[in-house]
């Protein structure tokens, strides 16, 4: 039971609110949705940075449906020490933010990315191509959105092969044969003979990480465009 109620404890939260990492335990689905995105039970694990001890967290919460948080997804979360019921999620504490810090990858456009690698190139998350190509789950992307970075492969790290490939931001969809569809966002490199064959609705042979499948993306080249 909390402290205190209604508008008195979002400005408690806000005044004396305290700010530390959150680690999703569970996501339950509660069957409604709000503009087609679902509303589901958020349960985190919070562990303080003065040694204190840890403390579950939980409540309803509406999310977007491209974008549903999973087991082991961080996230700053802002608390009342003295009533562990107030709280909100005040940001993503892994994902990586654009150039203003403070929007997600998934909201923003693959044009708004793009101008936001440019500005800050350390702000967006690169995974590892080839580690993925090597290990990764195997599946078709259809390309969504996709807006070159301004940037190449040398710009970002010179010891990389094909230095001169153009990197893009690409937003693609990958269908999971039967339930909803997986909608990715990630900064690829293009090699230069397949620049001219981008287009909205190619298909595209890739491989993701199942723990991330939404951000850690690798498109094997040598295999598309998908016939």
């Amino acid at each position: 039971m909390g402290l205190f109620s209604g508008r008195k404890r979002k400005q408690r939260l806000q005044e004396a609110g305290v700010e530390e990492t959150g680690q999703v335990v569970s996501v339950k689905d509660t069957g409604m949705t709000i503009n087609d995105n679902p509303r589901v039970v958020l349960t985190l694990q919070v562990t303080p940075a003065d040694g204190s001890p840890a403390f579950l967290i939980s409540k309803k919460q509406t999310v977007s449906r491209v974008a549903v948080p999973r087991a082991g997804d961080a996230f700053v979360v802002r608390y009342d020490p003295d009533d562990h019921d107030n709280w909100d999620i005040a940001g993503a504490a892994q994902a990586a933010d654009t150039a203003d810090g403070g929007q997600f990858l998934q909201d923003a456009s693959a044009g708004q990315i793009a101008a936001a690698a440019t500005a800050a190139p350390g702000g967006v998350q690169r995974g590892s191509a080839a580690d993925l190509l090597a290990s990764g789950q195997r599946m078709t992307a259809i390309v969504r959105e996709f807006s070159p970075t301004g940037q190449t492969v040398g710009d970002v790290d010179p010891t990389k092969p094909d230095p001169g490939d153009p990197l893009y931001v690409f937003k693609v969809e990958m269908p999971t044969g039967g339930g909803s569809p997986i909608e990715a966002t990630f900064i690829h490199r293009v090699p230069d003979s397949k620049v001219a064959t981008l287009a909205l609705g190619e298909q595209l042979g890739v491989a993701v990480n199942p723990a991330n499948p939404t951000r850690e993306v690798a498109i094997d080249w040598d295999m598309s465009p998908v016939a």
